[in-house]
């Protein structure tokens, strides 16, 4: 019981902590890792905050290589590890849905 409340409260912890790296490695010229950090990070923060499910909707839009959609699998997965699969599915919901919308777009543009 006590195991799974920790596993809950680290992947939001980890997730403002890597956030907080990405802001700071936007500020330091030398550490080009600031966009994926904030992306990683907006990634696990998605099913908590709708702001950054509405990024990580407009990432997987404009990504061609299915970067986003594995990774949004491999973080669904975290949260189920984390014993959450509300937050899973929720996640797993959001790239679905903007993956979805792609695949139509370039269907209508042909």
């Amino acid at each position: 019981m006590y195991l799974s409340a920790v596993r809950k409260l680290l992947i939001p912890t980890i997730a403002a902590l890597i956030f907080i790296g990405g802001l700071v490695s936007l500020l330091l010229p030398f550490i080009p890792l600031g966009w994926l950090l904030i992306a990683l990070s907006s990634l696990l923060m998605a099913p908590y905050f709708k702001v950054m499910r509405k990024f990580i909707g407009w990432l997987a839009t404009i990504d061609k290589t299915g970067f986003v959609e594995k990774a949004g699998e491999k973080a669904s997965h975290l949260y189920e590890w984390a014993g959450d699969p509300k937050r899973a599915e929720e996640l797993k919901t959001i790239i679905e849905e903007n993956s979805k919308d792609d695949g139509q777009k370039t269907a209508r543009e042909e």
